[in-house]
């Protein structure tokens, strides 16, 4: 087998517990006590602090199925992803006045590109510091001549750091091929539990067991994306990082409804609505559209329906997308059925500049420039500030990140009985100091 040992050209940063810690920075009642963040609807645990995975919660767990013993000991948040939306750019920002290259892989985690620094230990240990002081969010960091060892590094700076704030030295760790053999499986970026179950049937336990393998073996048995997982283990790139996002092939919004309704028009135009902002955001036209309702499987409904359509041409007004809407749902409607989830998708999304004209269809750019101007008005005064037509939406905007229409009081608005405030993107809800 042939290791190449070379210094970190990648690392990665990533926010401990990131929906758990944004919380605790605002709410200093939180620190030191089992924390859940429930996702949509307050349905299923999503983040878990430390001391609740040590109660025996798991991600992905229902809030209601926790027993009442534990349930009692537990402090409950609902997700407020524009908190957490607003926190993650202030770190990007952080680590682009540190980094010559910076990757956002997730809303939590960052690749940044530190091939050629002198002493990369040093600048991710001041990044992380920055990150601490300024934002408030503590991270560990990975460092590793690919990306693959660089998240391998992260997992294990970790463990031995036990994600204390002040961790210090021992929140960066510099993974290569020789030290690995304390990682699970299971926890290399790229192995998912089938991989795992096959692998252990060859007693291949940790990391160092799999850039251990024969290659051609690995690639001929699991294909050539565990290959190059391989291969990156043994410190040969595969990749690099990822400055622009690629294009999406779709855009979905979906919502568990805060109760059954018989009419989930509004929860529909609403979602199109932001669909749609997100859509031109990207600068991304939508070429058809698909729309979905199901039952409520908790009463043992199990009605779904789905329609989808085409559109004429590849469009960006949210005015055209809203008719199809209305078409869709009024076709799918059915006497004396109630809802409990919805959604839409703008699919076919091709880039604006790459539309063609032809003698019955273009572009019609007076609309369009009204749809730019619409999303600057939102962007500034708040979501829902201006809308197309009848489209109800709140007069002086909603929260960031939260659709909202028909009033706060709308039967088919998830249900979050525990919404920490909107602390940094909404000035009626800062912090006050007496």
């Amino acid at each position: 087998m042939s290791i190449v040992q070379e210094p970190p050209r990648f690392g990665l940063i990533d926010g401990n517990t990131f929906y758990v810690s944004c919380e605790r920075m605002f709410d200093p009642r939180l620190h030191g006590k089992p924390t859940v963040v429930l996702g949509n609807g307050d349905g299923c645990c999503i983040a878990l602090s430390p001391e609740a995975k040590a109660l025996g919660l798991k991600i992905g767990t229902p809030i209601f199925q926790v027993p009442d013993a534990i349930r009692k000991q537990v402090q409950v948040r609902s997700a407020n992803f524009a908190l957490y939306g607003d926190l993650s750019a202030r770190i990007v920002s952080i680590l682009r006045d540190l980094f010559p290259r910076v990757e956002v892989y997730s809303i939590d985690e960052n690749f940044v590109d530190v091939e050629g620094m002198k002493d990369p230990v040093a600048i991710c240990l001041e990044a992380r510091e920055r990150i601490l002081q300024w934002v408030g969010i503590p991270c560990c960091v990975g460092l590793g001549a690919t990306r693959t060892l660089a998240k391998a590094g992260n997992k294990l700076a970790k463990t031995q750091s036990k994600r204390a704030a002040k961790a210090g030295r021992l929140a960066v760790f510099h993974a290569t091929p020789e030290n690995i053999h304390q990682l699970p499986v299971e926890d290399v970026w790229g192995v998912g539990r089938r991989y795992t179950e096959r692998l252990a049937q060859e007693g291949v336990q940790t990391a160092a067991d799999l850039a251990s393998l024969p290659t051609d073996s690995v690639r001929a048995r699991y294909g050539v994306v565990l290959a190059r997982t391989q291969q990156e283990l043994r410190g040969i790139p595969c990749g690099d990082l990822e400055l622009e996002e690629p294009d999406r092939k779709q855009i979905v919004v979906s919502r568990m409804f805060g109760r059954d309704v018989a009419d989930p028009l509004d929860a529909l135009v609403t979602f199109a609505t932001v669909a749609c902002e997100k859509m031109r955001g990207r600068d991304l036209a939508a070429g058809a559209l698909w729309v979905w309702l199901d039952g409520n499987p908790h009463k043992g409904d199990g009605f779904h329906v789905s329609r989808a359509v085409p559109l004429p041409f590849p469009t960006r007004d949210t005015g055209e997308v809203l008719q199809a809407v209305r078409f869709l749902a009024k076709s799918m409607m059915r006497p004396d059925q109630r809802f409990k989830r919805g959604g839409i998708g703008l699919t076919d999304l091709v880039r604006s500049e790459q539309r063609h004209a032809d003698m019955f269809f273009a572009p019609d750019s007076r609309r369009e420039r009204g749809m730019d101007v619409m999303d600057k008005i939102n962007a500034k005064y708040g979501r829902g500030t201006v809308g197309v037509g009848t489209t109800g939406w709140r007069v002086g905007g909603a929260r960031p990140g939260e659709p909202r229409r028909g009033g706060k009081d709308a039967q088919w608005r998830p249900r979050l009985k525990a919404l920490s405030p909107a602390y940094t993107t909404r000035w009626s809800e800062l912090l006050r100091v007496q």
